[in-house]
């Protein structure tokens, strides 16, 4: 072995001092470069694993909250529906209302006209009795010449009237 050694020109001193200068170099880059490296990626390993962890959970609650969501849209839906219905029942109500008091108003105002005609006509009839009075009277007058009898001619007067009046009622 020792030729062996001499044949490949090793030195041992040397090969003793390059394995210890090796261990110092190893236990030196695992203590300040491999070691903060490995706690660095597993710290990042850890936050990895949290960021995942997170994103499951967010995952989750938009789904809880797209799932509430949509009830309260239903909810909400379903109450503008109930609000929409009672304004239509409300509208329809106020309609048939508006429609009794129209019908009213129409009737009142049917029976004012009514009341009206009727005023109209009695004062028209006691015109119409006046002027035929008077038609009377100087028809009589004309007819009997110049008779003087004043009771006479009262007397025929009331009794054409009566017939008059017969006639228009």
């Amino acid at each position: 072995m020792n030729e062996f050694i001499h044949n490949f020109g090793i030195d041992w001193k040397l090969l003793l001092a390059q394995a210890i200068n090796f261990t110092i170099l190893l236990f030196l880059l695992k203590k300040f470069a491999f070691g903060p490296l490995m706690k660095m990626l597993k710290t990042r390993r850890e936050e990895i694993e949290k960021g995942i962890t997170l994103t499951r959970d967010a995952e989750i609650t938009m789904k809880r909250v797209n799932e509430d969501r949509e009830e309260v849209l239903l909810g909400a839906r379903g109450e503008a529906l109930g609000i929409i219905q009672k304004a239509e029942e409300d509208a329809s109500e106020k309609r048939v209302g508006i429609v009794q008091g129209a019908e009213h108003q129409a009737e009142k105002m049917l029976d004012e006209a009514k009341r009206r005609l009727e005023e109209e006509k009695g004062k028209i009839k006691d015109e119409v009795y006046k002027d035929t009075r008077e038609l009377v009277r100087a028809a009589t007058v004309h007819v009997l010449g110049k008779m003087s009898a004043s009771e006479r001619d009262e007397k025929l007067i009331e009794e054409a009237l009566k017939e008059l009046k017969a006639t228009y009622k």
